[in-house]
């Protein structure tokens, strides 16, 4: 087991009964825990708390108040380390802490305090409109859930504190069944199942791009975990973001290759046919979309790809899988656009790959380029066009 594994599994430990007005939860991306959340509730208002591993540890404190409906009246928030002092203000200018809003009518007044000067804007949200509740926060989408079956809507609203958003944005909700729906962000459903009092039995965002799993928790020393992450992060042993960026550089021939994308880890799941799907393009590593220049026309796989930029994307399947080459480039990679596509090389299944890739790794190697995953992935000829 993995030590922060064990150091969050003795922190949850039995503390102190769990009361209708209390509860947890936590938000773990495979095997590894992201996030793990208490609230507690005293009549109308609530505080949460919400540990945060990634990038680093920190902890989001915020405050609820509610209407008697269960709409929200007004909300607080502030990001603090470990110990307790205050975050500092992120260098884009975001602010970490002195954040809130009150709804009134059908407005929002929002007030970001930064180095003592408070900024208020104003803008349009309807009754029940959401604060976004920073971070990861499972409390939130149960709110979502609770707001959309109160107004009878298929959709909730939400409000942020970035300048730019001087109106609430619109999430569809879709009901399924009795007990269970989903938040559509995106376009991605995130499926949900709630029992009778409206709490959230469980989270699958295996259909998103963020495929987060959230489960109840019934006890938790959130003291006790923010401080042994921040160890962990005081020695180089933290989580850090979940997909990192690299670059590959190569020469074949003449050509020089350039190649930067994206590296999600395995954190304990199965990889191909399963995170990644068959009979699916997939986004050739996570975030944004895999970029690829050449100064040089190459052969991959038989087929002649000029010079140029593009972007990469993977279709596995059980059959013939493809690597696609795309005109599009400096898009997020989840907007693949078939209209776009240059060409799609059959590319040939690798298994028994010795060490297993905890990244996914892309490399050009004795005149293949190669696209590794777990003990397994793709590869396909590369060589100077015109040999």
């Amino acid at each position: 087991m993995r030590p922060h594994l064990l150091i969050l599994a003795a922190s949850l430990l039995p503390l102190a009964p769990l009361s209708a007005q209390s509860r947890g939860y936590i938000a773990r991306l495979g095997v590894d825990t992201v996030a793990v959340e208490w609230i507690a509730r005293h009549g109308n208002v609530v505080e949460g708390r919400v540990v945060r591993h990634t990038p680093a540890t920190s902890v989001l404190r915020y405050t609820l108040a509610l209407n008697p409906d269960g709409t929200v009246a007004s909300y607080d928030e502030g990001v603090y380390r470990a110990d307790g002092s205050p975050l500092p203000d992120a260098p884009d200018g975001t602010a970490q802490t002195g954040l809130s809003m009150r709804f009134v009518g059908d407005s929002v007044i929002r007030r970001v305090t930064r180095g003592g000067a408070v900024v208020e804007r104003r803008g349009f949200a309807p009754r029940g409109t959401l604060p976004a509740v920073g971070g990861t926060s499972p409390y939130w989408q149960e709110l979502a859930i609770a707001e959309s079956r109160r107004a009878g809507t298929p959709y909730f609203r939400f409000i942020g504190f970035a300048a730019g958003q001087d109106t609430a944005s619109v999430i569809p909700v879709r009901r399924i069944g009795a007990d269970s729906v989903e938040i559509v962000a995106g376009g991605f459903p995130r499926a949900y199942r709630v029992a009778r009092d409206g709490r959230i039995v469980r989270g699958d965002g295996a259909r998103t791009t963020v495929k987060l799993v959230i489960e109840p928790l019934e006890r938790a020393d959130l003291a006790a975990i923010a401080t042994a992450w921040a160890a962990m992060d005081a020695r180089g042993q933290g989580m850090g973001v979940p997909s990192t960026r690299d670059t590959v550089t190569a020469t074949v021939g003449g050509a020089q290759l350039w190649l930067d994308y994206g590296r999600p880890a395995k954190r304990g799941r199965a990889i191909w046919g399963a995170l990644v799907p068959l009979d699916t393009v997939w986004r050739f590593g996570a975030n944004a979309a895999a970029q690829f220049r050449t100064d040089a026309a190459l052969d991959i796989g038989g087929t002649t790809v000029p010079a140029g930029t593009y972007s990469l994307w993977l279709l596995p399947s059980a059959a013939q899988s493809y690597l696609i080459v795309n005109r599009q480039t400096g898009q997020w990679g989840t907007m693949y656009d078939a209209s776009q596509d240059l060409v799609r090389i059959p590319v040939a299944r690798v298994t028994n790959v010795a060490p297993r890739e905890e990244r996914f790794r892309v490399l050009v190697d004795g005149g293949r380029l190669r696209m590794l995953w777990d003990d397994g992935g793709y590869e396909v000829p590369i060589a100077p066009a015109g040999r």
